[in-house]
């Protein structure tokens, strides 16, 4: 397991006992790009767990950095039930043994690689979606799992807006900041051209903002820079009014929902994977970090490079009905969550 530490096992112990059909991996290959990423390290460690449990799926963690994989992944070197493979989802994919699910969670997520490396942000929502749906109509896979974003809904038409699966809301499509929201769009579209054309099974997880333990320390996200600061005992920069509710849920939550998707959800349809508990502002969540530590809130202005990648986004508050249906249920709402992030996280550091 990557976190060794008694709140993300739980978080691990819990997921594997969700009443999910399991068996339909028993004795199956899955495929998961993007496995070293915040939420893929989480579906990793949970079917590594519920291997140790009996169930017998074999783990592709598929990805472009041995060293970081074998960092991340070091208690299963040696398992018959875990393989690294080194891939780029640009290039043609190319594995020869059997695969029976697929789970693309391969993507830049955060700002500052949406405004250092527009190009690699589109090509792998597109170009990556479009040769790993191409591998599964070659291998006959079962199901492809396209995890999308809540950037797809665009800007909120109305601010009392909330987005449900049908929502549209307003993308400037001609800005940089753009690429990632519409190669999104784009990488959902190709799915449902290969459910027509080809008859490939593909279940649509649209993430909230996440946020979790297993997140990278560069992670450029509000929220993730919050955290930072939070288990350094710093102050807080907020580089806006912070007035935004985004809906949030960390990475075990998410990856639990992923987890629902693809054993429970129905091709060809979209699920909102958030948190609908609560919902804050950007303030009141940097407020209640900053609080943690007896610490206080800074405004500053962003940069140029930083503010190419900011969401211009006035409210993006999702729903989780269609999700729920299928029996998810969100373990941590924000304060909680983030709480124990910050818990686990200063443990890993010290």
């Amino acid at each position: 397991m990557y976190i060794k530490h008694e709140l993300y096992a739980a978080d691990i112990a819990g997921i594997a006992a969700e009443n999910l059909p399991w068996e339909k991996l028993s004795g199956k290959t899955l495929l998961l790009t993007g496995a070293t990423g915040l939420i893929g390290t989480v579906i990793v460690d949970s079917l590594m767990k519920k291997n140790r449990d009996g169930l017998n799926v074999k783990i592709l963690a598929a990805g472009r950095n041995e060293k970081k994989s074998a960092e991340r992944f070091a208690d299963y070197a040696c398992d018959k039930n875990f393989r690294f493979v080194k891939l780029d989802v640009n290039a043609p994919i190319e594995i020869a043994e059997p695969v029976d699910f697929v789970i693309h969670a391969a993507s830049n997520t955060h700002p500052l690689q949406y405004s250092t490396d527009p190009v690699g942000t589109i090509t792998a929502n597109i170009l990556g979606t479009h040769n790993l749906l191409e591998f599964c109509r070659v291998k006959n896979v079962s199901r492809f799992v396209f995890v999308s974003s809540v950037e797809v809904y665009g800007k909120a038409l109305h601010a009392e807006d909330i987005f449900d699966e049908k929502y549209c809301g307003y993308i400037d499509c001609n800005t940089l900041r753009a690429g990632y929201p519409e190669s999104k769009r784009a990488g959902e579209a190709l799915c449902q051209a290969y459910i027509s054309r080809h008859n490939v099974d593909v279940v649509i997880s649209r993430l909230c903002r996440i946020y979790g333990a297993t997140m990278r320390l560069d992670d450029s996200k509000a929220m993730s820079e919050f955290i930072k600061n939070g288990v350094r005992g710093e102050d807080i920069v907020l580089k806006s009014e912070g007035l935004p509710k985004f809906s949030y849920c960390t990475a075990t939550d998410a990856a639990r929902g992923i987890l629902y998707c693809l054993l429970n959800g129905k091709c060809g349809e979209a699920y909102n994977v958030a948190d609908s508990s609560e919902i804050l502002s950007l303030r009141e969540i940097a407020e209640y970090i900053s609080g943690l530590n007896g610490r206080k809130v800074i405004f500053e202005l962003p940069n140029e490079i930083q503010r190419k990648g900011f969401s211009n986004s006035v409210n993006g508050i999702m729903t989780n009905d269609k999700l729920r249906a299928l029996g998810w249920l969100p373990k941590d709402d924000t304060r909680s969550g983030v709480k124990k992030t910050v818990e686990i996280l200063k443990s890993i550091i010290k």
